[in-house]
């Protein structure tokens, strides 16, 4: 039986049946339920975190990327309709040690390659000396040896000595060349946004761009800190021959939005971007940089999670805001779009952007867009973030090209419709606690893929908490856009 999840007044999740599934429903056509699990567990620590799903564009099968327990890149291969393909690696998985202590970032590059960044400590470092690490793999799970003989090249930065340097965001070119985000380490206090370009060949930063292959970038919005501040990259974007970098900086009340452009071509700055406080109006920094700040209460920590490109060439910022309604503070997705210039594209949702609430604690992870213009952004949210059981789960809203919520895109409780659907996995029962965490979005010919982790079991001998990789594809458009459907 498929089944949708939401939520009640009193917000408690609720599980309802459908009798006629919408787009945004689970998909019974994959795994039976739209559901899938696999666990590593190939240490005792049992981490197993997938970050990202991609689709072979030579079968159609999924792989679902991440991070394993024990210093890995763990890939395991879907067939369509949910079972593993067990022609992938040992029995539809491997795992290839890596340098890494976390993935924060995957893409499919123009030849099909598996690009994987993250960051892992420096051999003989301190505890949170890290560096950024690529790692590449083909379609079969094998490493690109051009990079290393474990497909995986650690770049040093060390601005500062045993500085914590990492990666968050990935994205390719026509070429093949990587171009990462992420943050550097200036000081104790001080952290700005990193950008870097590699080389296709070997992964090896480029002379071509800022004159070392990387370049850095300050916001230092707090005037009560001159020595700098926490600023850091979450996302990029490559649009022509242009780079958009989007997170966090830090300011006297908060963090704020904050975006940069850039030349992808050598990391110049882009001062057609916002080019004067009448263009991008409430800025804090222009001429190639831009903040956006909600200030809707709370602490004020509102922070860019995502960019995508629409059908018509502007960008969407997707990310979480706080809001204090009477008292009362929550997480806010929240989502804006801009022109190329930087500035507010009018008439999207209720102004210039849309933000709602779900449940308090909300993460936002991923965004995606229809060749439509329609927006699916995702993440995980919970009630009650501390407490033992948080019954956190996965959700998918979408929007109108125009920011509107698409209220019949998901089956809500009572059998009604909804903009959100929310989703969760089996555990090992026995008062287990619901929590779940989500990760990449991703398209499949209109079909919706989301790839987080699922906790199976906490509590384990050792005070272990047992996560496994969980991929969930959701139905998408009736009419597929090849009009085949695998």
């Amino acid at each position: 039986m498929k089944l949708t999840y939401t939520f009640c007044a009193a917000l408690l999740l609720a599980v309802c049946a459908s009798a006629s599934a919408r787009e945004g429903d689970t998909d019974s056509s994959f795994s039976g339920d739209g559901l899938q699990a696999v666990a590593f567990d190939i240490t005792t620590v049992k981490g197993d975190f997938a970050h990202r799903v991609v689709v072979d564009p030579r079968s159609g099968r999924y792989i679902v990327v991440g991070y394993v327990d024990g210093g890995a890149v763990g890939m395991a291969a879907f067939k369509p309709d949910g079972s593993l393909d067990t022609s992938f690696g040992v029995s539809g998985k491997i795992a290839r040690t890596a340098p890494l202590r976390v993935v924060t970032g995957v893409t499919l590059d123009a030849v099909n390659r598996i690009v994987v960044v993250g960051y892992g400590n420096k051999p003989g470092g301190t505890l949170f000396d890290y560096d950024p690490v690529v790692c590449r793999y083909n379609l079969s799970g094998f490493p690109d040896t051009n990079i290393s003989s474990s497909g995986c090249r650690s770049i040093p930065i060390d601005v500062v000595a045993s500085g914590t340097d990492t990666l968050s965001a990935v994205t390719t070119d026509g070429a093949g060349q990587i171009y990462v985000a992420g943050q550097v380490q200036f000081s104790t206090n001080d952290y700005d946004f990193l950008v870097m370009k590699l080389a296709s060949a070997d992964a090896t930063p480029l002379s071509t761009f800022a004159g070392s292959g990387r370049r850095t970038i300050a916001f230092d919005l707090d005037d009560n800190t001159p020595g700098g501040d926490p600023d850091g990259a979450q996302a990029i974007l490559l649009l022509g021959n242009s780079l958009y970098i989007a997170g966090f900086a830090v300011d006297e009340s908060g963090t704020d939005f904050a975006i940069a452009k850039i030349s992808a071509l050598n990391g110049a700055d882009d001062s057609t971007f916002c080019p004067s406080t009448a263009a991008c109006p409430g800025s804090q920094r222009i001429q190639s940089k831009r903040t956006i700040g909600y200030n809707l209460g709370g602490d004020n920590e509102d922070r860019a999670r995502s960019l995508a490109a629409t059908p018509d060439g502007n960008i969407l910022i997707a990310g979480e805001v706080q809001r204090n309604v009477s008292g009362n503070i929550s997480n806010n997705y929240l989502v804006t779009r801009i022109n190329p210039n930087g500035s507010y594209v009018a008439g999207f949702g209720s102004g210039v952007n849309i933000y709602n609430s779900i449940l308090s604690d909300l993460q936002l992870s991923d965004m995606a867009v229809h060749s439509d213009g329609r927006i699916l952004i995702a993440g995980t949210t919970s009630a009650q973030p501390l407490a033992a059981d948080p019954a956190r789960v996965q959700w998918v809203v979408q929007l109108s090209a125009s920011g509107q919520p698409d209220t019949q895109f998901a089956t809500g409780f009572g059998g009604g419709s909804s903009s959100i659907s929310l989703i969760t996995f089996p555990n090992a029962g026995s008062g287990q606690p619901t929590n779940h965490q989500s990760a990449g979005l991703t398209l499949d010919h209109g079909r919706i893929l989301l790839a987080g982790a699922r906790l199976w079991a906490q509590n384990l001998p050792g005070g272990v908490q047992d996560f496994d990789y969980s991929i969930a594809r959701l139905k998408g458009d009736g009419l597929f856009t090849d009009g085949l459907e695998y």
